[in-house]
């Protein structure tokens, strides 16, 4: 039996409305060596049925449907303990790619030795062509001390599966930061490839989680938490000197994004709840008044 290259890996719930559209895009793909594997997690719609059609039109789909509920991440790992690739490819059922998608991750994350992960950079690049590798230290630098390079959903993601299941895949824990943790983690073991913006097409509607009214909360909460946990675990590749920069970075911009809660979009109920569990003092509060020290980093994440 051929072994797939890349799984692209599609994990489904209530997402009828979107899941030929999403399908199509990667069937349409010219890179042609991968699996399609849907996953739905008890939908209460017509997903599961649409799935089973879809896959009975194209040998290169395998569909499977959940006994029980497992959650977004959990629903993620089970794909991702299907698949018989060499890279992982999530494909969100209400996203689409484009034709040249699978083929330009694909040459990315192959052409730099040993890479965990390759992403798809929200920001252009001024100092050389994508993709860049960059090393464990020089990614973080970047996500910690520069403008953030890790900050990407799944749909923009390739990653390698050896490097997927050397960490222990997503931990659930993290809820819908579990994307970032899990990029983190590689990061810190593996170089990063940093892909060309807009491989993707990211679809905006109503059903997705950070359209809730608590998303502003959690994404604000957790990520604070995250970025503590990140940089004081023991797989931090940072100096000392350079985890006490971002640490403090952390928190002034955290802090500002607090002050914001408060004085631009005048939440003074969501700002005291998100501030008591910040770990702020007011001190450091007041730090988000004041401009940024930031470096310049370039390609090797050195500050210029």
């Amino acid at each position: 039996m051929h072994i797939p290259q890349v799984s692209v890996l599609m994990t489904v719930y209530n997402r009828e409305q979107f899941l030929r559209d999403a399908v199509s895009s990667v069937l349409g793909s010219g890179f042609t060596d991968f699996e399609l594997i849907i996953v739905d997690d008890c939908s209460k719609d017509a997903s599961a049925k649409l799935a089973a059609e879809l896959a009975a039109t194209d040998s290169r789909i395998r569909f499977v449907q959940n006994e029980k509920n497992l959650g977004d991440y959990g629903n993620r790992a089970k794909a991702a303990a299907l698949a018989r690739g060499r890279f992982l490819k999530y494909v969100d059922s209400d996203d689409m790619i484009y034709p040249h998608t699978l083929e330009v991750m694909y040459r990315s994350v192959t052409g730099c030795s040993n890479v965990g992960l390759a992403l798809s950079h929200s920001q252009s690049e001024a100092e050389r062509p994508y993709p860049l590798c960059l090393s464990s230290e020089a990614a973080w630098r970047r996500q910690f001390l520069g403008r953030g390079c890790l900050a990407c959903g799944p749909t923009g993601a390739i990653i390698c599966r050896s490097a997927f299941e050397s960490v222990g895949g997503f931990r659930a824990e993290w809820g819908v930061l579990s994307d970032i943790d899990l990029w983190l983690r590689l990061a810190a073991i593996r170089p990063v490839v940093l892909m060309p913006p807009g491989l993707v097409w990211w679809r905006r509607h109503e059903g997705q989680e950070y359209s809730s009214d608590g998303a502003e909360f959690v994404y604000l909460a957790r990520g604070m938490a995250l970025t503590r946990a990140a940089l004081r675990g023991s797989d931090n590749p940072l100096s000392p000197a350079d985890t006490r920069e971002a640490l403090g970075r952390a928190e002034q911009h955290h802090a500002r994004r607090l002050l914001a809660l408060l004085f631009r979009k005048q939440r003074p109920r969501l700002f005291w709840q998100a501030f008591r569990q910040s770990g702020l003092n007011w001190g450091t509060l007041l730090q988000g008044l004041k401009p940024y020290r930031r470096p310049v980093i370039g390609d090797s994440g050195r500050a210029e």
